[in-house]
């Protein structure tokens, strides 16, 4: 049973006011080169303490980002996946961030692609990008669907969570568990539901043929990816060879950060990034 005191993050918070309202973002400061980090739906910033503190140790100044909605920061004015990057965007703006590394899983993973493929201008302060078993398209019909699987604890006090997310999840760091709870406990119902009842098809996979810097794609293991292998073939065919890499990582959920896939998804975004 762990308790706060031993989930301590040693990470900065801030809070910075932008056009639609507050972002709030974890640092962990280093002089190295700036990685910003985007957690997936119903999660937080702090769900990423694992990889911002293991990144800090190997001496990069890392930002992991409270995405609208979560965590500590406002709603988002609309919810399609450029309005989010364009909020990401003009964070690191204000911030003054340059040359910089971007990671992102699954929602956090479209908002990352959208940014560095959108038309803000921080877009060329982007030196690379890691994608986390991203989310690359949506399709009205089937998202709303998705969304009371997805709902589920969301707003609930952890007291209510965390029995669930231990038995459903027992190979995550006891960590992992306390920290999604408080996130699913700030979570927003009305951002997540924004997510899945977009009222139109969106895709991001065309997109790739515009991408200039390089990219990573770190897909979970095909039991539990959520790109199936049409749309991973779409991805492959698309992808600019020169710029974008792709890899499985086998024994991975899709939480890819979470459990016994963390240390060699880690290996993989280090590597990569050099």
């Amino acid at each position: 049973m762990h308790t706060h005191e031993d989930c301590q993050i040693t990470a900065q918070r801030n809070t910075i006011a932008l056009a639609h309202g507050n972002v709030s973002f974890l640092e962990w400061s280093s002089d190295g080169p700036a990685v910003l980090l985007c957690h997936g739906i119903t999660s937080s910033a702090a769900t990423l303490w694992r990889l911002g503190a293991d990144l800090a140790a190997d001496g990069w100044r890392v930002i992991a980002v409270d995405l609208p909605g979560h965590g500590q920061s406002d709603l988002s004015p609309a919810h399609d996946i450029d309005t989010i990057a364009g909020i990401v965007g003009d964070l690191i703006q204000v911030i003054g961030l340059t040359d910089l590394a971007l990671v992102g899983h699954s929602w956090g993973g479209a908002t990352t692609l959208a940014l560095l493929t959108g038309t803000h201008p921080v877009r060329t302060q982007i030196r690379c990008a890691i994608l986390l078993d991203p989310l690359l398209r949506q399709e009205a019909a089937v998202a709303p669907g998705w969304l009371p699987q997805f709902a589920v604890g969301v707003g609930q006090p952890p007291a209510e969570t965390l029995p669930r997310l231990r038995e459903l999840n027992p190979d995550w760091h006891p960590c992992d568990h306390y920290w999604k709870a408080q996130a699913l406990a700030e979570c927003r119902y009305e951002q997540v539901a924004g997510l899945f009842l977009m009222p139109e098809d969106w895709t991001l996979i065309p997109r790739l043929a515009q991408v200039h810097v390089l990219v990573l794609f770190l897909l979970a293991d095909p039991a539990y990816t959520i790109i199936p292998p049409a749309l991973e073939a779409e991805l492959r065919a698309v992808a600019p060879s020169e710029q974008v890499q792709i890899q499985v990582i086998p024994g991975t959920t899709h939480n890819m950060l979470r459990g016994p896939g963390y240390r060699p998804t880690y290996q993989a975004i280090r590597q990569f990034l050099g």
